[in-house]
């Protein structure tokens, strides 16, 4: 019914501009330190409106947090099969896409979870890619070591690339990036392949 599309185009805007507003805030402040009339003043929008999606500023900025995860688990698990630099296209893409409130989210002036959970979700999907691919019966402690390393590097990257605003050419992050990927992987499969050999 065209007004029910109406109110959720105007729902939709709505959040939209308060989700921009926080991520803005967040470039210079820590969350605990911002209030729901300083978001709403910036971005104009009734205080009353704002409490009719969040409780307050954590409920927000928790949304929030959970809605990009859950966008990236997406690309992840669709996409992680793929070569190197394809995988990490997609993932700057969304990067890019998404630069003010990824910007907030990777940012030290966030709570920290989004970091570990974006860690968790690469781990997990690596794990499982290295075990399908090398064969692994059992994920031993020192496997769980390496894709700790492997994983952490590749993140810190991306946090360096958002955190410097995205000045570094996209394209060349993911070179570099898709490059430790790769040479990790055959680090781990030549050790596996020694390791094997002397069984």
């Amino acid at each position: 019914m065209p007004g029910i599309e109406k109110d959720d185009r105007r729902v939709r805007k709505t959040k939209k501009a308060l989700r921009n507003g926080l991520a803005e805030l967040m470039v210079r402040k820590d969350l605990r330190n911002i209030t729901v009339r300083e978001l709403t003043d910036k971005v104009d929008i009734h205080r009353a409106t704002f409490y009719a999606h969040y409780k307050d500023i954590y409920d927000l900025y928790e949304q929030m947090e959970e809605e990009v995860v859950t966008e990236l688990n997406d690309l992840i698990m669709l996409n992680y099969s793929q070569p190197p630099v394809h995988f990490y296209k997609i993932i700057f893409e969304y990067i890019m896409e998404n630069k003010q409130i990824c910007h907030m989210l990777f940012s030290t002036n966030g709570e920290g979870s989004f970091v570990i959970r974006l860690n968790d979700l690469f781990e997990e999907k690596c794990m499982e890619t290295w075990c399908k691919e090398w064969q692994y019966s059992e994920i031993s402690e020192e496997l769980k070591f390496k894709v700790r390393y492997h994983v952490q590097g590749c993140l810190a990257i991306i946090s360096k690339w958002v955190e410097s605003n995205f000045t570094y050419p996209m394209d060349q992050v993911i070179e570099i990036i898709a490059d430790i990927d790769r040479n990790m992987e055959y680090f781990v499969m030549k050790k596996q392949k020694m390791d094997a050999a002397f069984k």
